[in-house]
């Protein structure tokens, strides 16, 4: 059972860390920096991690970037002891994700979601790409907005696009 003095503290928590995160963002070439990228992580979508769309998509990143290592996550496999009393995660998970030394994070949640934007803001990932427009953008830093009016497929298709024009630039 929900407890909704917890959640408030959470969501007020989560917020407060976000606005107070400031990555110190350097004038960088996007398209020098994306031929670097080993280490991908993927946030999925709860509950859609296993529809074909994420998963072409996820299969067209090791074409993009052949050589590098996708890896996923979806926020609902989070266990009990990974996060804190309040539904944060904890020091020691965080430090698993740093340690990862991920170049790469792309956050397909749509809306944006406030625990993995957060966990992506403290991903220590020099590229942080987001799907979805919202209130925590100021934690990413590539953000490829289509045409209005492209369904989610076309919208992953156009990133695909989009990184590949890059990485080949």
């Amino acid at each position: 059972m929900p407890n909704p003095v917890k959640e408030l503290f959470l969501k007020r928590y989560i917020n407060l860390r976000l606005k107070m995160i400031r990555h110190g963002e350097r004038a960088c070439n996007f398209a020098d920096e994306l031929k670097k990228v080993k280490n991908i992580l993927v946030l999925l979508p709860a509950g859609h991690e296993y529809e074909e769309q994420f998963q072409r998509f996820i299969k067209r990143l090791g074409e993009v970037f052949p050589g590098s290592r996708v890896s996923t996550f979806v926020k609902s496999t989070l266990r009990k002891t990974d996060l804190n009393w309040l539904g944060v995660p904890t020091d020691a998970y965080l430090k698993l994700i740093q340690e990862g030394q991920l170049d790469l994070v792309i956050d397909l949640n749509h809306p944006q979601d406030r625990l993995v934007s957060y966990l992506v803001a403290l991903s220590g990932a020099p590229l942080r790409l987001n799907l979805a427009q919202g209130e925590w953008d100021d934690n990413y830093n590539l953000h490829f907005r289509p045409p209005a009016g492209v369904s989610g497929e076309e919208h992953l298709a156009y990133i695909g696009r989009q990184l590949e024009r890059l990485v080949s630039a």
